[in-house]
């Protein structure tokens, strides 16, 4: 049977010669109801709070249990997002890597092709300067050459002048002076002495012009 303070409360003795002071017995046993009262109070009070405790016990360790999945799950995350890091920063490495080597190959290959331009460049200009010199040598050369035959050419002119004139001086003073001649009849021009017309042909072929009968150019 379990005791509680009521069943203190109500318990009842028998009553013999020379036994206990009821009153104070009863005093006693309600004495000590309420203290057995007030510790079963304390005794539930502490219950619920173990089985609160219990139970913010049991939420601590699944909070626990979350928190070290959470960090497991957390360093792993941390282990692939450090090995993904890794990858990608080797793989931004091996791509920077190709990228310069692309644009060192590219700038070598612009610097040959600059080389050649400036190559054919320096021959075209060369093959220029070598044209434009012989150019000018052959200019100088033509120029020299009719500076001589306009000398020349001035001297066959005064040398030709000289001898038509000494010609034409010769056979005037060998022609006799013959008083009123009687006009004759001009022979045909088949039959006309030749004279200087030779000469004279020669010259105008020659120079293209005219002498008139002093032997002067027209």
């Amino acid at each position: 049977m379990r005791l509680t303070p009521l069943a203190i409360r109500k318990q009842q003795f028998k009553k013999a010669m020379r036994g206990y002071d009821s009153v104070e017995v009863d005093t006693f046993l309600e004495q000590v109801a309420d203290d057995y009262e007030q510790l079963l109070s304390e005794n539930e009070q502490l219950n619920k709070k173990m089985v609160a405790l219990e139970t913010e016990l049991r939420h601590f360790k699944e909070v626990e249990k979350t928190l070290k999945e959470t960090l497991y799950n957390v360093q792993e995350t941390s282990q692939l997002s450090k090995e993904n890091s890794l990858k990608e920063a080797e793989l931004i490495k091996k791509e920077a890597e190709l990228a310069a080597s692309q644009m060192i190959d590219k700038a070598r290959e612009d610097v040959r092709k600059m080389k050649e331009e400036l190559k054919s460049l320096r021959q075209q200009k060369e093959s220029f300067i070598a044209r434009l010199r012989h150019l000018l040598s052959s200019q100088l050369e033509l120029l020299e050459v009719l500076e001589v035959d306009d000398e020349e050419v001035a001297k066959l002119k005064d040398r030709t002048k000289s001898m038509v004139t000494a010609q034409r001086r010769k056979k005037t003073a060998q022609v006799p002076k013959e008083p009123n001649p009687a006009p004759q009849q001009k022979p045909p021009a088949a039959h006309q002495p030749a004279d200087d017309k030779p000469g004279k042909e020669l010259f105008d072929d020659i120079f293209d012009q005219q002498i008139d009968i002093e032997g002067e150019v027209e």
